[in-house]
């Protein structure tokens, strides 16, 4: 099997965030990995991200709704009571590519 670099997760991340980067209320697509996770990643001004604007440049951005149980963001919860039914606020992107990394990268599109 493949294995996948920090480095290739952190140049898709960054492309699918331009790709999805928007000015209006529109969320962005959930990621979906090739192992089957999934979950949302938003930022911009009605998010829990910085910056709190639209764009691609963020450093921490909100997950929500992951598809199962996922220990690297579960300190990030805000209710520990159902983590697949919580946001994330404030997540730094770094925690994010290890996620996509550790769920075998994201699906091609």
């Amino acid at each position: 099997m493949r294995s996948l670099s920090k480095i290739s997760v952190s140049v898709k991340f960054q492309e699918w965030l331009e790709k999805t980067t928007t000015i209006s209320l529109n969320p962005r697509p959930r990621i979906e990995c090739n192992d089957g996770f999934s979950m949302s990643v938003q930022g911009g001004e009605f998010s829990y991200s910085n910056p709190r604007q639209f764009g691609s440049n963020f450093t921490e951005m909100e997950i929500g709704f992951p598809s199962e149980y996922e220990e690297l963001i579960i300190d990030y919860a805000q209710s520990n009571n159902n983590p697949t039914d919580t946001v994330y606020p404030y997540v730094p992107v770094e925690v994010i590519i290890e996620v996509i990394k550790k769920h075998k990268g994201m699906k091609k599109n």
